[in-house]
């Protein structure tokens, strides 16, 4: 899937569903993104559906930073969405190469997951886009506020 198969009402649907929340990661993450670096953060609201987008260009920090430097990274973009109470957050890491999840990208996942757990805020999930595909950095750091309402299938979206 991509987000051309994203249905008409996905701004009304939740992002804890893997399959709506790795098209919509396919739709925000562009093919520069892809090519220079970038962290996505999706601001979701208590329905866990999309209200908003941010990117930060890491062009010149994915270098720079490695653990325990991510967290200290990633800190003051996640702490400001502690004022929506009840919101969730959604990360994509978009880089360039191979459709397969290094061991960086779940640094930079557990990362995210330490600093959304410390600062309080909801993580519905991590996920990694590269020039060929969508998917979840590791679907066991995904944080739902009820996993019941969590979709159990695989999340993987393959660009065309």
């Amino acid at each position: 899937m991509t987000f051309t198969d994203l249905p008409k009402d996905w701004r009304r649907r939740p992002l804890s569903d893997v399959l709506i929340a790795a098209d919509v990661v396919d739709l925000y993450c562009t093919a520069g993104d892809r090519r220079r670096g970038a962290l996505t953060l999706f601001i979701c609201d208590e329905q866990d559906c999309f209200r908003g987008a941010v990117v930060i260009d890491l062009c010149e920090l994915l270098d720079e930073h490695r653990p325990p430097q991510l967290a200290a990274a990633l800190r003051p973009v996640v702490r400001p969405l502690q004022v929506y109470p009840g919101g969730a957050l959604m990360l994509a890491l978009s880089r360039p190469g191979p459709a397969a999840i290094s061991d960086d990208d779940r640094e930079w996942a557990e990362a995210a997951a330490r600093v959304c757990r410390t600062t309080g805020v909801r993580l519905l999930g991590f996920y990694i886009a590269s020039r060929d595909a969508v998917l979840p950095a590791d679907p066991a750091l995904e944080v739902v506020a009820d996993p019941a309402t969590a979709s159990t299938r695989p999340g993987l979206s393959s660009v065309a």
